[in-house]
């Protein structure tokens, strides 16, 4: 058990850093390697211009500190790594006064759908690198990735079923619900029951699905599928906050002009210190997306970032980021 002060902040809280993985030749992306790349430069220097970066690289590839260059604020980090989705192997950290605790999961590509060794090991990497020395990290052997999980800040947490119970078919909702309340000191684990959107290889991330805007407000994807969506709504009009009120429901455009076999959402974004980082597509619904969000975050710019490259291998800003919270006083 750890220590009862510790717990997971929600990811508007105060950022210190965003971690990310620099796409290299020898991955997924080599087909569309330029491309990528141009929009993780979009990327970085949409947080750099508020926080910090720590972008991960393959050892001996010099090709991000070429197309960035020097910048205050982004630190490279050498560490080799299968994938660039590193919100979901990446350290989830947890915060208490003066302390940071960045938990490692047990991370195996989706349910072993990929090769992962490498990933398994960013953590134990990171935590002997200097900038994660006044850390503490706790090893799990539960399976856990990051973008299956969604955090109010307040002991309540947000998951799909359908992703975790894929991913645990030998445990039980409540022995699943029993391990997330250990390891995050949890009150509650509220959920949603519902199929991945077509090309989602996560098996229904809850951040490609619904995303806590507030301790009172849930920001949802309207499925293209009008069935999914009435359903999916009928599910979250049930979930109650911890005094028992209803949440405030916003809903999100289906992307439009897309192959439908990729799951382009908007709920795919990445909050940081004063923003947030919305995909965009080049589409008409970006707009309208955008607007949608504005009203979730009346307290933050909405910045749209290219992510119509990144869909093509079904991620987005959130799932190739991994915030780290700022320390408490």
């Amino acid at each position: 058990m750890i220590h009862v002060d510790f717990r997971l902040p929600a990811e508007w809280e105060p950022q210190s850093a965003v971690l990310l993985a620099w796409p290299h030749a020898g991955g997924d992306w080599s087909e569309r390697l330029t491309a990528i790349r141009e929009e993780y430069q979009a990327l970085i220097e949409a947080i750099l211009a508020r926080q910090s970066v720590l972008l991960l690289v393959q050892p001996g590839d010099r090709s991000a500190s070429q197309q960035l260059g020097e910048r205050p604020g982004l630190h490279f980090i050498e560490l080799p790594f299968d994938d660039t989705w590193c919100r979901d192997y990446g350290p989830i950290v947890l915060v208490a006064a003066g302390e940071r605790l960045a938990m490692d999961f047990h991370f195996n590509g989706w349910g072993g759908k990929y090769n992962a060794e490498n990933d398994d090991r960013i953590n134990s990497g990171l935590a002997r690198h200097p900038l994660f020395e006044k850390f503490q990290f706790r090893q799990s052997l539960f399976e856990l990735e990051g973008g299956a999980i969604d955090s109010d800040g307040q002991g309540r947490l947000l998951v799909n079923w359908h992703c975790l119970e894929t991913r645990h078919p030998h445990l039980s909702r409540q022995a699943i619900r029993a391990e997330l309340s250990e390891a995050f000191n949890l009150e509650a684990v509220i959920g949603i029951d519902l199929p991945a959107m077509s090309g989602d290889d996560t098996d229904g991330h809850i951040d490609t699905l619904v995303r806590f805007a507030g301790p009172d407000t849930l920001v949802f994807q309207i499925q293209r599928d009008e069935a999914l969506s009435t359903r999916l709504l009928g599910q979250l009009e049930l979930l109650r906050r911890a005094d028992g009120q209803p949440y405030r429901l916003i809903g999100l455009p289906p992307a439009q002009g897309f192959d439908p076999e990729l799951p382009a959402n908007y709920a795919n974004f990445l909050l940081i210190n004063g923003a947030c980082l919305m995909p965009a597509y080049g589409v008409e619904t970006d707009r309208e997306a955008q607007q949608r969000l504005a009203e979730a975050f009346d307290d933050r710019e909405i910045v749209p970032v290219p992510a119509r490259t990144m869909i093509s291998q079904f991620g987005g800003p959130h799932c190739a980021s991994m915030q780290i919270p700022a320390a408490l006083p």
